[in-house]
């Protein structure tokens, strides 16, 4: 893209599309929100009536259809000395186990990695049913994802009606980049900007996310591309969310706030955990309601199908006109991922945002004139650079505006906090300094018992995991005297082997406390460090991808501990055994004292071989001789970074889903766009 004829043409390219945009007029555009008259009763919800009266009903239903999946979940386990039938005899709405399933931010590394650990669990799923761990997924509550793991696992699966991962593999072709499925560039972008401008010319403010977030409909459904997120909770669309069969979607987004939010740039971040985790506002969306629990600068809730819709004073700004279809699935999932400040930062000052990195020596960047945000030289071809630029100048923003998820304000006035706050700018979910989506999972409304912690998120130094994370969670829970269990050191969490293995925290907490399961993605089977901005899988590297995360669910399939089946029923069932007011089998006390973190720390100091494990179930097997005979080699984006490599750089990200520089999914849409362009 340093060619400057290559670069006009691209421009003329871009205005074409636009200039076709509004050719088309204002007719009709499935991506486009619609207004309508509103509901007598739509006003923002106080955090502090705790649920909603929606998931209050939806939770009824789903513990009634998941008690016979619980029974046939345990008799699968066999606890040694458990009466399955006894308990199931005594168990209602009110004392059944709560689980949480969470995935990571990562890219398509922890997304994909997500589908493995719902197919090991699934009862539906042969080779989980032989491990004895299948019917977990059956008797989730709820399933979080944010970045990859909100766009990718939770989305998909969400949009698959909740189906197996080999049934998702039928209706997704993982081989072809979700930036270009087709090869036809000049289709599928003229498409994605037409449905931008549509919603552009519905009155409703767009940005990069809407053709980022579009790019995700590529591995959805084709008959549910335009789908609301909202759609989920309609009986009428037969969906098993709904009918209660399947666990609540949740995706958790971040925010930057003008004036207030620290910069580099110009360009805003949310801050970091380690001074105010607690005080960034954790927005989640849910089928049912968007808005944030506590922390943060709201704590309030919409109705997420009237997302879009001028809000003041908690009440519409026009009674008889709200919108709907803003909450686009694809939206949603595009702002979730949406890191373009971080890639930005990375990319014009090397200072990596993303939370697990040290920012040794931050300072505020030389500001210029000019309120937009400076480009430096060298950087006007930067791919994301042309693009967010480009979709400033054809809708007539300022770059700055043009770099977020913006959605109009539900909450305008509401408090003192949003006073005369307009729109809400969104980003991914992993920016504040937790990659784990476990903050809907812990407040006290909720009453979790378990939560399972899937992370991929690549902050340790060959892009596996240290559990900066996790911690960071324990610290903004602590801030805001939210139960959860004590969590150790970054030094402790890597000597002691706990972010390579699956680990369970909070053994002996209080009984608000929830039981927390880690899966940290980490080498059984395969090197599955690849790069998190790798968008296409061949059938041999996705099936690797899902082997070593059911691997590490299932604790090596019973090779590493023949009694994990039971284990992990255990501690499905531990808090709820009280409730009940029966004792703990002896085999689950024996499970926790083994795999439970023992409360010591290390003071060891990590080493090298710390962070470059081989494979866990077979150690001979090296990086390059998995990644020749396994990985493919060079066929389809080759990994480069993984362990006993090439070390990975360490200023390429973490939790977002796209490089900065060159080897990005938009540096593979801007290639064969060059290519095409150059004949």
């Amino acid at each position: 893209m340093n060619n400057p004829s290559v670069l006009a043409h691209f421009f003329i390219l871009l205005q074409f599309f636009f200039a076709q945009v509004q050719a088309q007029g204002s007719g009709p555009d499935p991506y486009a929100p619609v207004y309508t008259s509103c509901p007598k009763d739509l006003s923002i919800r106080a955090a502090s009536t705790g649920l909603s009266d929606t998931e209050k009903s939806w939770r009824d239903l789903h513990s009634k259809q998941i008690i016979p999946e619980l029974k046939s979940y345990l008799t699968l386990a066999n606890i040694s000395g458990f009466d399955v039938q006894q308990y199931i005899n005594q168990i209602n709405g009110t004392n059944l186990p709560i689980v949480g399933l969470s995935i990571s931010g990562g890219g398509t590394q922890s997304g994909l990695g997500g589908l493995g650990i719902w197919q090991a669990y699934d009862a539906r799923n042969p080779q989980a049913i032989a491990s004895r761990t299948g019917g977990l997924s059956q008797i989730l509550t709820y399933l979080t994802g944010l970045s990859g793991g909100g766009a990718i696992t939770v989305g998909i699966i969400a949009a698959n009606n909740f189906s197996t991962t080999a049934q998702i593999r039928t209706t997704t072709n993982f081989s072809v980049p979700y930036s270009n499925p087709t090869g036809n560039f000049t289709q599928f972008a003229t498409e994605i900007f037409e449905n931008t401008g549509a919603k552009a010319e519905a009155g409703f403010p767009v940005s990069v996310v809407d053709p980022f977030g579009q790019f995700w409909g590529n591995w959805l459904p084709q008959n549910l591309t335009f789908a609301n997120y909202s759609d989920l909770a309609n009986p009428k669309n037969n969906n098993s969310f709904a009918l209660g069969t399947a666990p609540m979607p949740i995706m958790v987004l971040a925010e930057v706030v003008p004036g207030k939010s620290p910069e580099i740039g110009k360009i805003l971040y949310p801050g970091f955990n380690s001074t105010n985790g607690f005080n960034l506002t954790s927005y989640e969306v849910t089928p049912f309601e968007f808005g944030s629990w506590a922390g943060g600068r709201v704590q309030a809730f919409i109705p997420t199908q009237y997302l879009g819709t001028n809000m003041s004073n908690g009440k519409p700004q026009n009674d008889s006109v709200c919108a709907v279809g803003f909450d686009k699935l694809t939206f949603i999932q595009g702002t979730t991922a949406c890191a373009f400040n971080a890639w930005l930062i990375d990319a014009f000052y090397q200072i990596p945002i993303f939370a697990k990195r040290e920012l040794e020596g931050r300072q505020q960047q030389q500001q210029n004139a000019t309120a937009d945000i400076p480009i430096p030289p060298g950087q006007q071809d930067n791919q994301l650079v042309v693009l967010v630029n480009q979709t400033a100048v054809n809708f007539n923003q300022s770059f700055n505006d043009s770099l977020w998820g913006t959605y109009p304000n539900p909450f305008q006035d509401y408090n003192d906090n949003m006073k005369n706050v307009d729109e809400l700018l969104l980003i991914d979910g992993s920016l504040t300094g937790e990659t784990n989506p476990i903050r809907p999972l812990i407040i006290p409304e909720r009453h979790v018992d378990f939560i399972i912690v899937y992370e991929a998120s690549s902050d340790s130094k060959y892009s596996w995991v240290n559990g900066t994370n996790l911690i960071n969670t324990q610290k903004s829970a602590s801030e805001g005297n939210i139960p959860f269990p004590q969590i150790p050191d970054v030094n402790t969490m890597v000597t002691q082997n706990l972010t390579k293995q699956p680990t369970f925290f909070g053994c002996n907490a209080s009984d608000s406390t929830p039981l927390v399961l880690y899966l940290p993605n980490s080498p059984w089977s395969g090197y599955t460090n690849f790069s998190y901005m790798q968008d296409s899988f061949t059938n041999n590297q996705l099936n690797s991808v899902l082997d070593n995360a059911y691997q590490l669910a299932t604790y090596g399939n019973g090779t590493v501990d023949a009694n994990w089946p039971a284990c992990l029923a255990c501690a499905t069932i531990k808090k709820s055994l009280k409730r009940v007011n029966i004792t703990l089998p002896p085999v689950c006390t024996s499970c926790f004292n083994l795999h439970c973190w023992n409360g010591t720390n290390s003071t060891a100091n990590i080493t090298d071989a710390n962070t470059n494990p081989s494979l866990r179930l077979n150690s001979s097997v090296s990086f390059q001789q998995w990644n020749t005979t396994v990985w493919g080699g060079n066929s389809s984006s080759p990994t480069s970074n993984s362990s006993n490599g090439t070390e990975k750089d360490e200023k390429d990200g973490s939790a977002g889903l796209v490089k900065p520089l060159g080897t990005s999914a938009f540096a593979v849409v801007m290639a064969v766009l060059v290519a095409m362009i150059m004949g």
